[in-house]
């Protein structure tokens, strides 16, 4: 009994899995292509604070004033985690960051 529910279910209401299914693989797919993206920065600023490049720093810190707020968090986040004298925000406080962006 409980099977045939189950497949009425599905037919019934296909449409609304298959764009629930949709939306599900794009989540995954953006969470995966930020996670890659946030792990490049990472990886970048920690190499020009290794270095101490000064001129790549001085070029960073003038083109941070035209960056969207996201990115400029995003920047801050990364460049906290290379550098030992900052300390990053903890994993909390950027998860309310992001959802209270999202309001």
């Amino acid at each position: 009994m409980q099977i045939d529910q189950i497949f009425s279910f599905i037919v019934e209401n296909r449409e609304v899995l298959t764009t629930f299914v949709i939306a599900l693989i794009a989540v995954i797919k953006l969470t995966a292509w930020g996670k890659a993206q946030a792990a490049a920065l990472d990886a970048v600023v920690g190499i020009i604070e290794r270095m101490g490049v000064r001129e790549v720093k001085a070029a960073i810190a003038r083109t941070e004033t035209a960056l969207p707020a996201a990115a400029k968090d995003a920047l801050k986040d990364s460049v906290a985690k290379a550098d030992p004298k900052k300390s990053p925000l903890s994993t909390a406080w950027r998860v309310v960051r992001e959802v209270s962006r999202g309001l």
